[in-house]
């Protein structure tokens, strides 16, 4: 016997839910794939009997596992005669697929109903422009990971252009440059500005990952802007790419992946 009925539920870009109500499309949003989606929320209405029950989220990818869950929350059920709304935004969800998902509503760890959303590449949203002052504004950005609930960034200088933040990898510890945690694997990395000449924090957000490798034909003029931002650097720009490109670094594209 259900333990619960699922009487309306959705999952949808939260920008799409400001604007058209929760009767919006189902839609994810996500700038990359693999990547960290844009802010969603997971709708939901129940009819239950009174008492507590634990419920969570699945999210189902086109392969059939589980490319995300919630946490278990313990919610107060008022009675059949009455439903319980439950609005979860979801801000760090990952996903290595686009395509059609399905969202498993779980009580007390059974199943109780599934609604299908899509999945979407997109373009960036603009990025906010007290962000883009920040950045503008800093000489050196914190970036890094997010694990088990904390950052594990370190200060990198960078070149801002467009709304995408560029930041050079050094695979080998002797090439003498910067060696940023997460990379090369990293999908998604954690950026924090901060006040300048300060030691507190201006702001923090997460920003999808591509790489630009040193025989791509886009290196040399990414380098280029990169050189031009070094503080230290010793010698002509051609040079630091020539040293750039023949000690295997990389190139990080980092696109903001905010909610707008």
């Amino acid at each position: 016997m259900p333990k619960a009925e699922l009487v309306f539920a959705n999952v949808v870009d939260r920008r799409i839910l400001e604007s058209e109500g929760e009767g919006a499309t189902p839609v994810v949003l996500t700038i990359s794939i693999p990547g960290r989606a844009l802010p969603f929320s997971a709708i939901r209405y129940w009819k239950a009997p009174q008492g507590y029950v634990e419920e969570h989220v699945e999210l189902v990818a086109p392969s059939g596992s589980i490319a995300y869950r919630t946490e278990d929350r313990v919610r107060r059920m008022p009675g059949q005669m009455d439903l319980t709304r439950v609005a979860e935004d979801i801000e760090d969800a990952v996903l290595e697929e686009a395509g059609i998902y399905a969202a498993s509503f779980v009580i007390d760890g059974e199943v109780q109903g599934q609604v299908e959303f899509q999945v979407l590449l997109t373009v960036p949203p603009a990025v906010p422009a007290d962000v883009e002052d920040a950045i503008k504004k800093s000489d050196v950005l914190w970036v890094g990971v997010e694990s088990n609930g904390r950052d594990r960034t370190i200060p990198v200088w960078f070149a801002y252009e467009g709304g995408r933040i560029y930041v050079l990898h050094a695979e080998d510890r002797d090439a003498g440059e910067q060696q940023i945690p997460g990379l090369p694997d990293a999908v998604d990395l954690v950026v924090v500005t901060r006040h300048k000449y300060r030691e507190t924090r201006a702001g923090r957000f997460h920003a999808a990952v591509r790489l630009v490798e040193p025989d791509s034909a886009e290196f040399d003029g990414l380098a280029g802007k990169l050189a031009d931002r070094r503080r230290d650097r010793h010698g002509p720009p051609e040079e630091a790419i020539r040293k750039w490109r023949s000690s295997s670094c990389v190139i990080a594209e980092l696109t903001p992946t905010l909610g707008g």
